[in-house]
């Protein structure tokens, strides 16, 4: 799937997995398809995307951007947001929202921003599936890839635990090794977790009261 969508109401990612982790979930609590997804590749041309897509001719009614909280950490990946949208005369806090935050300005695009996997907590996409996980199988998974890493068997970086963990548990599905968003979709990450709860409300509030 293509995921380089142009028109008016758009959500821009990292990467494919974060379009068809939110595509899953869409598609559990039913959420009309009012708005397509694009794939930037990275964070910095997901910002990169946004400024271009407020300033450009093309009329664009929302944009929902949906970043890591890392490289470096969620307080620097909120500056980084920050500064640009205050150049387009948003008024934005200093903090991100916990429920995700929704932005306006006049003749701007209405701007919802999702951090994950939280908006609270330094992390990564990984991190928010993790939490759709059982929670003892997730720390059984968990406690294996630490006793991998001790025994010299594993070589991630430390900032890629999350992504170590995920896989291990998937690894052990009746499908070993789905993608996330097919994980979803088989419940082997269950879309009913409260988390992903929240997020689904932030979408609706973003989208389905503008639309």
């Amino acid at each position: 799937m293509d995921f380089r969508h142009d028109g008016p109401n758009v959500v821009l990612t990292e990467g494919k997995d974060d379009c068809h982790v939110i595509l899953a979930l869409c598609e559990h609590y039913g959420i009309p398809e009012r708005f397509g997804f694009y794939d930037c590749g990275s964070d910095e041309k997901v910002l990169k995307k946004m400024s271009a897509l407020i300033a450009g001719s093309q009329p664009v009614e929302t944009i929902c951007v949906v970043l890591d909280a890392d490289n470096p950490n969620l307080h620097g990946k909120w500056n980084s947001i920050r500064s640009r949208l205050q150049e387009r005369n948003y008024s934005i806090p200093n903090i991100p929202r916990r429920e995700g935050t929704i932005l306006q300005a006049n003749n701007n695009p209405t701007i919802g921003i999702w951090l994950m996997p939280d908006n609270n907590l330094n992390g990564m996409l990984e991190d928010f599936c993790r939490q759709l996980a059982m929670p003892d199988a997730i720390g059984y998974a968990e406690s294996c890839v630490h006793q991998a890493k001790r025994d010299g068997y594993a070589t991630f970086t430390d900032s890629h635990e999350s992504k170590a963990v995920i896989h291990t548990f998937l690894a052990w599905q009746n499908r070993p090794g789905m993608p996330l968003g097919q994980a979803i979709t088989a419940c082997s990450l269950s879309p009913n977790q409260p988390i992903a709860e929240k997020f689904v409300v932030f979408l609706r509030s973003l989208f389905e009261t503008r639309i």
